[in-house]
C-alpha cells in the first residue's frame, strides 16, 4: 500500500529538524506541531509495516537521518546538555522505528546478518545465559 505521506530523505530531515526546534513547546500550538511531527513518523511506520518496498526506503532514509543526528550531536558543545539530550532522544527514536521495520520485513543492513524469529531465539538464549538474565 503506497503512502500519501512524504518520506524522502530531505523531508525526514526537515521533520526532525523542526522537532528539535520544538523541543520544549511554549504554547499549545507548538505542542500540537510537535505531536503532528511524531504522528507523521508513526503513520509512515504503519504504512511501511504493510509495504516492504516503503520499509526499505524508510530504513535507508532513517539510517541517513541517524548519521546526520550523530554528526550534529558530536558538534554540540558538552555544556549544551538540553540540546544533546534532545538529539539523543531522536537518535534513539529513529533507530527504534528503523529496527521495527527491519525486523518486521527481515531487511538486513549488514553482510551475513540474519533476521528471523528463530535466529533471535537462538541468539537470545545464548545472550540471556551469558548475562545471567534467566
Amino acid at each position: 500500500m503506497p503512502t500519501e505521506l512524504s518520506h524522502d530523505l530531505e523531508h525526514l530531515v526537515r521533520l526532525v529538524r523542526a522537532a528539535l526546534y520544538l523541543n520544549k513547546p511554549s504554547n499549545v500550538e507548538e505542542a500540537t506541531m510537535l505531536a503532528d511531527i511524531r504522528d507523521h513518523l508513526m503513520y509512515l511506520i504503519f504504512d511501511a509495516l504493510e509495504d516492504p518496498s516503503l520499509a526499505r526506503i524508510l530504513i535507508d532514509n532513517f539510517t541517513e537521518v541517524e548519521k546526520w543526528l550523530h554528526e550534529k550531536n558530536q558538534k554540540t558543545a558538552p555544556w549544551q546538555s538540553d540540546q544533546r539530550e534532545n538529539l539523543q532522544f531522536y537518535i534513539g527514536f529513529i533507530c527504534a522505528l528503523e529496527q521495527l521495520l527491519s525486523l518486521k520485513h527481515a531487511i538486513t543492513k549488514l553482510p551475513r546478518e540474519k533476521i528471523s524469529r528463530e535466529a533471535f531465539t537462538a541468539s537470545w538464549s545464548e545472550t540471556a545465559r551469558k548475562l545471567a538474565i534467566f
